[in-house]
């Protein structure tokens, strides 16, 4: 065998040496044809564009509109070309009216200049080179008037003024091309029409500008060598001759960002000769370097060839090879067989041997593998009765039952009395057709509990294809099914409250409906929110606000009969079904009370007091409604108007609440950009020594400037800023222009003068309000006991030790605190002795009737008293009459405000006020207060 290889390779060198020697001289051959045809082809095409500048060599003047037709067949013909124009040369006084006859063509045009890659208007020269034709216009026109005198390529340029022949300038990023890629500019002189060129000097001064082409280099290369068949994109029958591969460069270095066009050697149709051998042969001849001339500059063309090795070229040498190595090969093959013949036999038996064995094994680990399964299996016959004929352990430990008890017995003995489920008719029907089964069941121990199994029945059939056994495989689902119940109770439940959600409220309130319609008795959807709850939640917690409602789903299940559903349908929203009472049609308004009452007792939550109070919506069935969504959201809407309505009532659905409602959601909107627009402004009342009649203070109070609905009342926008959140903003900013107000009016000389400002129940509940509070006195400057602080009753009582620790914390501040509306809540001696107060504030309600009702009049005189005894100012509210200011007087109290000395008046209406008040006062000490308008 080495003697005929060593011959073989002799043979194969000398062969393949003489089929290189061939492969080479055909390359260099293609090679030059296809540079000759490229620099022939480049030559034909610059020639062609020479005919642009003939256009103006051929008569004095040539129009835009003629330049313009005549170019056309030339950008159609070659679409390499992505540019022609003509460049005229203008000095700077002509500039003025060369800009002005370019706007007649593009609006806005002028002379720009280059600067980095963006245009702008050139610089004052003594002479400019304008482009002024360009075509096609619509992808140039950014390019019309601009200056290309500094452009880089000024001394081939003047090259091409001094000869008259075009010249190629160096590749440059254009506009009308990728970022990625490069262009090229040929430039040839226009002289003067009809003006002698004989020298150099005479072509300089008959100069008058330049027609130039932007072209894609790499796409004209394409363009040339495409009509000669030398792109890849050859005929099948000629490819296994191409073997020659062109890199163009637009310069006469070999670098990469000169390159314009890059053709690989074509793939070879013939089958390639693999790497083992393919490393026999000599490498691939060395790149051919070809220069040629392209309009003055020098190109370089670079033609190499692929080093790839093909059957069909090397056929000889590479069927010498294999006819040598075959008949060595088969030579050595015979004796091979001989010797290894007998070996072969014994390697046989001695796998069948081993396959015999393994058999064996197979069939144990299948036995074993069945007796050790965690899986219940069976085995029964195919009989009628299916007896079983064997079960595995696992079936014993989660059954019960052994073995000896259940063999020859029925499988249905685990199902007992429990046949009719739909996956014991399934197993059966597996059974009676002898084919595959599946199903989940119900199944029961011996001791009698339920547990649930996924049942997989196959058919045993015996060499004949006749159905001996079935074997059945049981997976216990018992946690799985579990798991659904629970999953299935958490997706129509609350997770909080154990109540309904919204999901199972509405499936509910179907099934009522149906029954209410068919009775023919009325059915009443309740919407339940609690009210003020965000201010509750901020002073509890998170976590507090979550017992809390607890509490009071609680508190509801307990007021509902046993036929009433209530459900939570998120935040502190409750929705209930009410159904009527035995022997009513409908049900009864004191169901609802029943509600309201059972969340207004008292309740202790973290050792401290809470109340709460909830606002209803009602909605009745049939008359609003048969569909279970427009019920809740009508008693939604019923709801809202209750909360609008002062919270802790109910209200039955209206049309008119649905127009209310949108009302109330437009002036929301409305509302959440006034401040940013600054249509809040701010109105002062003013307070009034009763004694001396000094005025001693200003209530700053809030007015909302709307430029559609114009003055709005707080009445209708504070409630609704409270419940929003935007009272926040609002109150921040109402304090700081009130605080600012005051310095401004003490630094003209009112020094006594202090302002109060109202603070509500959501200011008090943030973490940070005293801090905000001491941040305006900083930033403005105020003195703090200028400022006075109106707590209302009710906002204060809703917290009491909150509001205790918020009020001491101002009064650290040095500000001075009000009780406002005092008397209108529910506030006791004991909780107003720990109050840290200077003023009682009597509510405009007893004020308005005290000298005709006795009572009122008791109540303010017992204020009055109260406050005295503990040391504290007095100021009533609502004062509008002279008999009211004059019982006021008598009965001690100290200040006043209302109508009958001012109405509420802008800031710049105040020093007027203030004017005529000192004016009084220095008419006459202790003169009667008089009306101030």
């Amino acid at each position: 065998m080495l003697c005929g290889l060593g011959l073989t390779g002799l043979l194969f060198t000398g062969i393949s040496r003489l089929e290189q020697d061939r492969l080479v001289l055909t390359f260099t051959q293609r090679a030059h044809v296809r540079v000759f045809a490229l620099s022939e082809g480049i030559t034909n095409v610059i020639d062609s564009l020479r005919s642009v500048n003939q256009l103006f060599a051929s008569q004095p003047v040539v129009s835009r509109d003629e330049f313009r037709r005549f170019v056309e067949p030339l950008g159609k013909r070659f679409p390499f070309v992505v540019g022609i124009s003509f460049l005229r040369f203008i000095d700077d006084a002509e500039r003025p009216a060369f800009e002005a006859q370019l706007r007649q063509v593009l609006p806005g045009a002028q002379v720009t200049e280059l600067r980095g890659d963006r245009t702008a208007p050139a610089a004052q020269r003594p002479r400019y080179r304008v482009i002024e034709y360009v075509e096609p216009f619509g992808a140039n026109a950014p390019a019309l008037g601009l200056d290309t005198m500094y452009s880089g390529d000024e001394p081939s340029r003047w090259r091409a003024y001094d000869t008259g022949e075009p010249v190629a300038g160096r590749l440059t990023p254009l506009a009308q091309l990728p970022k990625s890629m490069s262009g090229m500019v040929v430039s040839m002189p226009v002289y003067r029409f009809d003006v002698p060129l004989g020298s150099v000097a005479a072509r300089r001064a008959a100069l008058v500008g330049e027609t130039s082409v932007a072209i894609n280099p790499g796409a004209m290369v394409a363009h040339v060598l495409q009509p000669s068949g030398l792109t890849n994109a050859l005929r099948a029958r000629d490819q296994r001759l191409q073997r020659v591969g062109l890199h163009v460069y637009a310069d006469a270095h070999e670098a990469p960002e000169n390159l314009v066009h890059q053709m690989a050697p074509p793939e070879l149709d013939q089958p390639v000769v693999p790497p083992p051998l393919s490393w026999l042969y000599p490498r691939a001849p060395a790149p051919l370097k070809v220069p040629i001339d392209v309009a003055g500059r020098t190109w370089l063309v670079v033609a190499d060839m692929d080093g790839t090795v093909g059957v069909t070229d090397h056929l000889a040498s590479l069927s010498a090879l294999a006819l040598g190595v075959v008949m060595t090969l088969l030579g050595t093959a015979w004796v091979h067989t001989l010797a290894t013949r007998n070996r072969t036999i014994r390697v046989q038996v001695q796998e069948r041997t081993s396959q015999l064995a393994e058999a064996n094994r197979s069939l144990l680990l299948r036995d074993r593998a069945i007796e050790s399964s965690t899986n219940m299996i069976m085995i029964v016959e195919a009989s009628a009765s299916h007896p079983i004929v064997y079960v595995n352990p696992a079936f014993e430990h989660q059954t019960g039952y052994t073995r000896e008890e259940v063999l020859g017995q029925p499988p249905r003995l685990l199902c007992r009395d429990d046949m009719g489920q739909p996956g014991v008719l399934s197993i059966s029907a597996a059974l009676r057709e002898q084919r595959d089964g599946h199903a989940v069941l119900r199944n029961y121990r011996k001791d009698g509990t339920l547990f649930w199994v996924e049942t997989y029945v196959s058919p045993v059939r015996d060499e004949h294809g006749v159905v001996t056994h079935f074997v059945s495989i049981h997976y216990d689902i018992t946690a799985m099914k579990a798991y659904e119940t629970e999953l299935q109770h958490q997706s129509t439940h609350d997770a909080l409250t154990g109540l309904p959600n919204r999901q199972l409220l509405v499936e509910r309130l179907h099934e009522a409906i149906g029954q209410a319609m068919h009775e023919g008795h009325a059915l009443w959807v309740v919407s339940l929110d609690l009210d003020r709850f965000k201010f509750t939640n901020s002073r509890v917690g998170h976590r507090g606000g979550d017992r809390l409602l607890q509490v009071v789903a609680n508190r509801l299940q307990a007021a509902l009969r046993p036929g009433d559903t209530l459900a939570r349908l998120g935040g502190d929203e409750f929705a209930l079904t009410l159904l009527p009472e035995r022997g009513e049609r409908r049900p009864r308004p004191e169901q609802v009370q029943r509600l309201l009452a059972a969340l207004a007792a008292p309740l202790v939550l973290d050792d401290k007091e809470q109340f709460i109070s909830g606002s209803a919506g009602v909605a009745v069935c049939p008359e609003d409604g048969t569909d279970a969504a427009v019920l809740i959201e009508r008693a939604d809407i019923a709801m809202f108007r209750a909360k609008e309505m002062g919270g802790n009532n109910y209200q039955f659905y209206t049309t008119a609440m649905r127009e209310r409602l949108g009302e109330r959601v437009q002036m929301e909107t409305a509302m959440r950009r006034a401040l940013e627009r600054g249509e809040f402004v701010l109105y002062y009342q003013p307070q009034v020594d009763i004694a001396t009649g000094r005025i001693v203070a200003m209530e700053a109070l809030v007015r909302w400037q709307h430029p559609e609905l114009g003055m709005v009342a707080p009445a209708r926008f504070i409630p609704l800023a409270e419940e929003t959140g935007m009272i926040l903003p609002l109150g921040a900013w109402v304090l700081e222009s009130a605080c600012r107000q005051l310095v401004e009016w003490q630094s003209e000389g009112r020094e006594y003068l202090r302002v109060a400002v109202n603070v509500s129940a959501r200011q008090m509940a943030e973490q940070d309000f005293v801090q905000s509070v001491a941040r305006v006195l900083e930033q403005t400057g105020l003195d703090p006991i200028s400022l006075e602080l109106e707590l209302t009753e009710s906002a204060v009582m809703n917290d009491v030790e909150h509001a205790i620790e918020v009020m001491r914390a101002l009064k650290g501040l040095g500000v001075k605190l009000a009780i406002d509306d005092f008397g209108t809540g529910y506030s006791s001696l004991a909780h107003l002795k720990r109050f840290a107060v200077d003023v009682l504030k009597i509510d405009q309600a007893f004020v308005r009737d005290l000298t005709i009702d006795p009572d009122d009049a008791a109540i303010v005189t017992t204020i009055i008293a109260l406050a005295a005894n503990l040391n504290l100012q007095v100021i009533s509210e609502g004062v509008e009459t002279l008999d009211q200011l004059s019982f006021l007087r008598e009965h001690g109290c100290s200040q006043m405000q209302g109508y009958y000395f001012s109405r509420p008046v802008p800031a710049t209406a105040i020093s007027t006020v203030l004017d005529e008040n000192e004016a009084q006062l220095a008419a006459g000490s202790g003169a009667p207060l008089g009306v101030t308008t």
